[in-house]
């Protein structure tokens, strides 16, 4: 796309993918559903609940449409993982696990085929079960053609770091695969109430899974790895001081480190979806422009996800690094090799504009709040927030 009069390769990282026979086999065992269930919540509130289910599962589950949100938001190419908030495989028995992963596997393969210039394709393994996890990864990687996987931060009652998940580390260094890390929400009791796995327990998923590689060992074992993290590494990387003094006073805590944790977070990437440029801007300074992408979280996080990094103080090179570049060095894209995309024509893709002098997510706190205590349709709801009842109402970031 043309931007400041040269053109620019902008690759979303963060984007999710739904196939909703998966989706009726695996909901029940989510957090996305479990939270979705609380009886004290008013009927509104129910309904409210329902609409924006629906709404996810179309949009992730939908490839037309996608493209033209992906016009809309100005991304030329998006980095598709299975929604693991929704989908995630690893309570079931290996067998089925890895059914159910083939399954979206040969989806996310059929998809990226056939939108080869707009879409790059992560697969999914079922990891609880490791042999099985290295033998679909090969699979993902060779006869699909995609170009890595996409984990979540435990496998069970196993953290990334276990020495038995080695081999699939192992593997996936050999391969080159991507491996992008996005929790599939915390099940812990204290994040039940509130929608705390969603709004602290994710982070602190990330942050843990980041440890786990750290402290165990596997970023010196397999020092080629291409990782990254999603929402911008969760807590980890703004809260080092501490992490720091530990390494230094406490010698147990590094008998498998051979660098600073520092060092070792400048191994990772992480994505941009962190909702706030000053989060963004001290990212960059903890781990370098050159290791953080776009993200958009879509179809649920930041709209704009390009003039979120635009909107930030970093210096025009580091936003063009982060927009695009970054990425596309990862991938093996060539930029100038890259064929121009040119919008799609499409009904009409709305993306929020500012209004009120409110941002995107107070405005939705508002018709949140409003909607609850007014038992307003979701067609009244749709009105209120962009006078067209027919399109879908906003859905929550994962």
């Amino acid at each position: 796309m043309k931007q400041g009069g040269h053109s620019r390769c902008v690759i979303d990282f963060h984007a999710h993918l739904m196939l909703p026979e998966i989706y009726a086999v695996t909901g029940p065992h989510s957090m996305f559903v479990k939270s979705n269930t609380d009886p004290t919540m008013t009927e509104a509130a129910r309904q409210g609940v329902r609409a924006r289910e629906a709404v996810l599962v179309a949009r992730m589950s939908d490839v037309t449409e996608r493209i033209a949100h992906m016009d809309a938001m100005g991304v030329d190419m998006q980095v598709l993982s299975s929604s693991l908030v929704q989908l995630s495989t690893y309570w079931a028995e290996p067998q089925e696990s890895l059914r159910m992963e083939r399954m979206l596997n040969d989806r996310m393969a059929a998809v990226v085929a056939a939108n080869p210039k707009r879409l790059i394709g992560l697969g999914g393994v079922p990891l609880a079960a490791p042999a099985l996890a290295v033998a679909e990864l090969k699979r993902c990687m060779g006869e699909l053609s995609l170009a890595g996987v996409g984990i979540s931060t435990t496998a069970r009652d196993m953290e990334l770091g276990d020495a038995a998940l080695r081999p699939f580390w192992e593997k996936a260094e050999e391969l080159g695969a991507v491996v992008y890390i996005h929790p599939a929400g915390n099940t812990g009791a204290r994040f039940a109430k509130w929608y705390l796995w969603n709004s602290i327990g994710q982070a602190f998923e990330e942050a843990m899974a980041i440890a786990s590689l750290m402290y165990e060992g596997i970023l010196d074992a397999f020092p080629q790895l291409k990782i990254c993290i999603s929402h911008g590494g969760g807590y980890m990387p703004y809260y080092m001081g501490r992490i720091a003094r530990n390494y230094v006073e406490k010698p147990a805590t590094r008998v498998n480190m051979k660098k600073s944790p520092a060092e070792y977070l400048r191994m990772l990437y992480f994505d941009s979806c962190v909702y706030e440029p000053e989060v963004l801007e001290a990212l960059v300074r903890r781990v370098g422009a050159d290791r953080v992408v776009l993200g958009s979280d879509y179809p649920v996080g930041e709209p704009k996800p390009v003039e979120f990094v635009e909107s930030s103080a970093l210096s025009p090179e580091d936003k063009e690094k982060i927009i695009g570049v970054n990425a596309a060095q990862l991938f093996g894209i060539k930029l100038g090799d890259r064929v121009e995309v040119r919008p799609t024509a499409s009904r009409g893709v709305y993306i929020e504009e500012p209004r009120d002098g409110r941002s995107y997510r107070e405005r939705l706190e508002a018709l949140a709040n409003e909607r609850i205590i007014r038992d307003i349709t979701t067609d009244e709801l749709m009105k209120m927030t962009r006078g067209d009842p027919a399109e879908d109402p906003p859905v929550e970031p994962q």
